[in-house]
């Protein structure tokens, strides 16, 4: 109902999107902000491993990113809706207390607040939401966006900070993320600015997303194939769309699209299942192999990769390390005690760290 009536008095919210060749050279004239001695919240460092999922906004086209920054449109919008209901509360004390001969306070108060009103109404129908920052991969320059070129700083990527903040809304207290450059232009003392990426109510959750953007952004490897990007970035491939159809030109994935994409990814794990358990066979195992196998997995199969490993190998080290000391029928015609025990051995200690952090992450 909230929804409607804002819609109604305030208008569509609009889109206003960056110029997206904003990104191919940095600002020239520029100065070190003035804030970073001072900030709230934590600094956030990129997750060492992908052992955290959870969804964010993906609206990129494989080299562009454009993440949504809180503007004054928003800010424009809740005033006009609370001035609104103000007004309407003192035009209607004004009308019960009418007098022909004189003009009561209320008078005086929703003429001040119909102005109010009226301009507000009048910035969010003529603006809309045009704060963002753009994430290049091609050029690794980062774009902090606001109306026009003017107003605009270029940064590369290694001058950006990701920060985790406390924030309070409707229901308690929650986190975000907050995107600033080391450095600002010359009029200006910081741009400290909350991003609508997803939530992060834990740190790790903040590492996990700040990990995704770093390797967006590192153009020596692949984009990563984490849950949600890899939909998205096989979307616009096999169409061939930009960021400027995703934007400007309003395409988006469908529920069949999706689906489309889930698909080809499930055939391509199962063709991962079907190789590990090659590898796991007696005349094929070795556990440096079983290793780069797991690293060199998607990040999007990684957790089913690990669990039916840890599943095997906790199998494996029950009866190894029980009073008689039994290996897999399976594998005396290949090792002996001893090698069987040591690769064993370095299964252990690297997968049940691996999972143990894992574990960690999602308390």
């Amino acid at each position: 109902m909230l929804m409607w009536y804002a819609e109604l008095l305030m208008g569509k919210t609009k889109y206003l999107y960056p110029d997206w060749y904003s990104t191919k050279q940095t600002t020239q004239e520029t100065r070190a902000s003035r804030k970073p001695n001072r900030l709230r919240g934590k600094l956030v460092a990129p997750q060492s491993a992908y052992s955290f999922h959870t969804p964010f906004g993906v609206l990129t086209d494989g080299r562009q990113w454009a993440v949504q920054a809180n503007s004054s449109h928003s800010a424009w919008q809740a005033t006009g809706i609370i001035f609104s209901i103000i007004f309407l509360y003192c035009f209607i004390a004004a009308l019960i207390q009418y007098q022909p001969d004189e003009l009561s306070l209320f008078d005086y108060l929703s003429a001040t607040f119909l102005i109010v009103l009226a301009y507000a109404m009048y910035k969010t129908r003529t603006g809309g939401e045009d704060t963002w920052v753009v994430f290049d991969r091609t050029t690794g320059n980062v774009c902090f966006w606001k109306k026009n070129q003017n107003n605009s700083l270029s940064v590369p990527f290694e001058n950006v900070n990701c920060y985790w903040i406390r924030v309070f809304r409707r229901g308690g207290i929650t986190h975000s993320l907050h995107f600033m450059p080391t450095e600002n232009l010359p009029n200006e003392r910081h741009r400290w600015w909350q991003v609508h990426f997803g939530f992060a109510p834990q740190y790790e959750q903040a590492q996990f997303f700040w990990r995704v953007l770093t390797d967006f952004m590192d153009k020596s490897q692949p984009i990563p194939e984490v849950p949600g990007l890899i939909h998205q970035i096989r979307f616009v491939e096999k169409n061939g769309y930009t960021i400027e159809d995703l934007t400007e030109g309003g395409i988006e994935m469908t529920e069949a699209d999706f689906n489309e994409v889930a698909e080809e990814i499930q055939n391509d794990m199962a063709a991962l299942d079907a190789r590990l358990r090659r590898i796991i066979k007696p005349d094929q195992f070795s556990a440096d192999r079983l290793i780069k196998f797991y690293e060199a997995c998607p990040i999007y199969a990684r957790e089913d990769v690990l669990r039916t490993i840890v599943v095997k190998l906790r199998r494996w080290v029950k009866f190894l390390k029980g009073e008689d000391r039994m290996m897999d029928p399976a594998y005396r015609d290949f090792f002996t005690l001893k090698e069987y025990e040591a690769e064993m051995d370095k299964l252990s200690d690297f997968f049940f760290k691996v999972d143990k952090e894992r574990r960690e992450s999602m308390r």
